[in-house]
């Protein structure tokens, strides 16, 4: 168990958005290492900037991740390619019009991406993002629908 939490402290983790409304109760330990974490830093960095012992680490941190709030983040995992934010551009403009440019660098901004190097593993966030940004339900789904193949591979 013990190599698991060094091995932990390797890891980068990202916070996650909760789509199920629920009411989560959090306790001090946990809305701390929560607003540290940053998924260009390691766990155990920020571990050491906010000054927790690897014991509450490890149970907060399992908290969290019981809760959907954080999970890990693979670090040079596979990137999406120009294709992938072609066809995004293509599809986000045929659903909102002439704003779908402001919309797709705004939700990039947002996920801290760069339009040259969006991560296979956070496409469907990416995707969910911006068809929020879509009022008409129907068109919304036929977004998503046109997007789904280019993120399988």
């Amino acid at each position: 168990m013990e190599t698991s939490k060094q091995s932990r402290l390797q890891l980068h983790y990202r916070k996650c958005a909760r789509l199920d409304n629920k009411e989560v109760l959090l306790d001090a330990d946990m809305i701390r290492l929560l607003i540290a974490i940053d998924e260009n830093k390691a766990l155990g960095r920020v571990a050491q900037e906010i000054g927790m012992n690897p014991d509450k680490l490890s149970a907060t941190l399992e908290k969290l991740l019981e809760l959907k709030l954080v999970e890990p983040v693979r670090k040079n995992g596979a990137r999406l390619g120009s294709q992938f934010i072609a066809a995004l551009k293509h599809h986000l403009a045929r659903a909102v019009g002439p704003m779908a440019q402001i919309i797709l660098e705004d939700a990039i901004s947002d996920m801290n991406l760069s339009e040259k190097k969006i991560p296979q593993n956070q496409a469907a966030e990416l995707i969910s993002l911006l068809a929020v940004e879509i009022p008409d339900e129907d068109v919304r789904m036929q977004f998503k629908k046109a997007m789904l193949p280019l993120i399988k591979v």
